[in-house]
């Protein structure tokens, strides 16, 4: 159901099914024409949906999450961010007083070069080609190794948590918060996410929901931002977007 909410937004409810679990959604979206970025504050809150219950889940079997503010270990693995969500980034970042600006700016680069230095950057470049997972996760740990913290993390916290990446929406554990210090498969128990918001958002562009995932590297994404200076595609109306979203999400991208 939609309808007009003010000049230039469409209220939308619909229902999804997350774990077996009725989960109504009630979003807003861009009436007009819109990149794939505008949709994004419906896509947070359809991410937040899945994992609360995903949360609801794991705490009926008697487990808790254990990540709190202040716990930042996780915020120095590689983040995988949609292209809509580098747009964005870039976007949020530009509209900072100046010297938080240039702050961050700042970190974004220290990261690139240490990783250009490690040779490290490279094999991250390639990461969406690799297929086998023992080095997808050796790439992985090598990084975290590097401890390179998120340009986004201060005092431990995230200093954009409300529009912080989908993927870091979905990363939770409930294995001792210190285990996060040295995050192998054998020491982290995640909480497992029925269906992943992040991965279709990677799909996605400005004409449909394509076949393969690509998403970005977050600490590279200024970088990626900046080599398209023309921006994003704005060709196709909120509601449009999203109904192309929740199909991918469904498994039904047509």
């Amino acid at each position: 159901m939609a309808e007009r909410s003010g000049e230039s937004e469409i209220e939308v409810r619909f229902e999804l099914r997350i774990g077996g679990h009725p989960a109504p959604q009630h979003v807003r979206v861009p009436e007009q024409a819109s990149p794939v970025s505008a949709l994004l504050p419906a896509v947070r809150a359809i991410a937040d949906s899945v994992v609360a219950q995903a949360c609801r889940d794991v705490a009926a079997k008697g487990l808790s999450v254990s990540c709190r503010a202040g716990c930042g270990a996780c915020c120095r693995q590689p983040v995988p961010i949609s292209e809509s969500e580098a747009f964005a980034l870039a976007a949020l970042i530009r509209t900072w007083p100046e010297a938080r600006r240039r702050r961050v700016e700042a970190r974004f680069q220290d990261v690139l070069a240490a990783l250009a230095g490690t040779g490290l950057l490279d094999r991250l470049r390639a990461l969406n080609e690799i297929e086998d997972d023992d080095e997808r996760q050796s790439i992985g740990r090598d990084y975290f190794a590097l401890g390179l913290a998120c340009p986004f993390l201060e005092d431990e916290s995230c200093s954009i948590h409300s529009e912080r990446p989908i993927s870091c929406r979905e990363y939770l554990v409930t294995s001792e918060a210190t285990e996060c210090g040295d995050p192998g498969p054998d020491r982290i128990d995640l909480v497992p996410i029925p269906i992943r918001p992040s991965v279709t958002l990677f799909r996605m562009t400005s004409d449909g929901i394509g076949a393969v995932s690509k998403p970005l590297l977050l600490v590279s994404s200024l970088a990626w931002v900046a080599s398209r200076p023309d921006g994003e595609v704005a060709s196709t109306p909120g509601p449009q977007l999203l109904e192309r979203y929740v199909r991918g999400l469904a498994g039904r991208p047509d």
